[in-house]
């Protein structure tokens, strides 16, 4: 009889949260940092929904500089 073990993959650990914003619905926009399998993952978009924004960063202050350029696009999109 073969053996078999479950192989737990470790869930993805919020670092940082750059930003929030209301949304014009009642729901947040949010922008976080994330450690991953693959290193650090910068994401955006509205809390608790997967993101519309998703970006594989080197750095924090990659991940920051990036974060403050999503948060102007977003400030000008007619849907903020």
């Amino acid at each position: 009889m073969e053996s078999s073990t479950l192989t737990l993959v470790p869930r993805d650990q919020p670092i940082l949260t750059y930003w929030r914003l209301p949304h014009p619905d009642g729901h947040t926009l949010v922008c976080t940092s994330y450690r991953t399998h693959a290193g650090l993952e910068l994401r955006a978009g509205l809390e608790g929904d997967c993101p519309v924004l998703q970006a594989v960063v080197a750095t924090h202050a990659e991940a920051h500089r990036l974060a403050e350029v999503w948060k102007k696009k977003i400030a000008r999109s007619p849907a903020a």
